[in-house]
């Protein structure tokens, strides 16, 4: 897949930093947890584009790429991902306390797993969607553009 490095070299930071950023009002741990997420989100983001539509040819963007489809489903993403991470981090909150409360060490193993998960994938909701934006927008910059609609 060519650009594939690329895409991923670049999408993967991406995701860290804006997973990051939104999470700087969390703890220590939970801000690192949501990064790790943020980078996964923003490596799968990243190459998903290409995946949808395989870079068979230069002109293998379709819907995966267009700039209408992708806007939407940025518009929807950027509206919604703060209360998705809301749910996500009380949900995680509420595994803590019981992690905390539990006196079964598999309980309370269980529930910590559960707060990571859900850490993780509040993470990964803001790098998946910064890391897939940022891949549209390197293709963007090649000769053959990126279509309006597919």
């Amino acid at each position: 897949m060519r650009g594939y490095k690329t895409h991923l070299s670049v999408a993967t930071p991406i995701g860290t930093v804006y997973a990051a950023c939104n999470s700087l009002n969390q703890s220590g741990f939970s801000c690192l947890v949501e990064s790790a997420g943020g980078a996964l989100g923003g490596a799968f983001g990243g190459i998903l584009p290409d995946l949808i539509d395989p870079p068979v040819s230069s002109l293998h963007r379709s819907s995966a790429h267009g700039v209408v489809p992708v806007s939407g489903a940025a518009v929807v993403w950027a509206s919604q991902l703060d209360s998705w991470q809301d749910a996500l981090r009380q949900q995680a909150e509420d595994h803590r306390w019981q992690a905390a409360q539990s006196d079964n060490w598999i309980f309370a193993l269980g529930h910590s797993a559960a707060e990571l998960l859900l850490r993780l994938l509040a993470g990964f909701l803001a790098g998946f969607g910064a890391g897939y934006l940022s891949h549209v927008v390197l293709d963007f910059g090649t000769p053959r553009c990126i279509p309006l609609i597919a």
